[in-house]
C-alpha cells in the first residue's frame, strides 16, 4: 500500500470506530461490502470519513461497489444505511446518516451528532 493509501485507510478506520459508537454493530474486515453490520437490527452501514475542510463534502459510491452492497444486503436481509463522519478537528466531529444512495452531498443527509 502506498503511503497516501495507508493514511486514508487509517482515517477511514477512525471514522468507522466513531460511527460504531452510535451503532454498536460489528466492524468488518477491509474490502467487505459494508464497513459495519448489525445483524440483530438487520442493517449494513457504509461509513465515509472526510475532512470538514474538503472542497466538496460529497459522497460517491462506484457502480461495482454498490452492486456488491445490494447483493450482500439481499442475501442477508439487510437494510442499507450511509453514515458520513466529518472531521473538522480532534474535538469537532459531525456524524450524518441517510439511506444508502450512490451519490449524495453531506448537507442532504440528517445530522446525528
Amino acid at each position: 500500500m502506498a503511503a497516501n493509501q495507508i493514511k486514508r485507510h487509517k482515517i477511514g478506520r477512525k471514522g468507522e470506530k466513531i460511527a460504531n459508537g452510535y451503532i454498536n454493530g460489528e466492524i468488518t474486515t477491509h474490502k467487505a461490502p459494508f464497513d459495519i453490520v448489525d445483524f440483530n437490527a438487520r442493517i449494513g452501514y457504509e461509513v465515509k470519513t472526510m475532512s470538514g475542510y474538503a472542497a466538496d463534502l460529497k459522497i460517491h459510491i462506484t457502480d461495482n461497489s454498490m452492486a456488491r452492497k445490494r447483493e450482500f444486503a439481499q442475501e442477508w436481509g439487510l437494510n442499507m444505511t450511509l453514515i458520513a463522519v466529518v472531521i473538522y478537528s480532534p474535538t469537532k466531529i459531525e456524524v450524518y446518516e441517510s439511506e444508502l444512495v450512490q451519490c449524495i452531498r453531506v448537507n442532504q443527509m440528517r445530522r446525528v451528532q
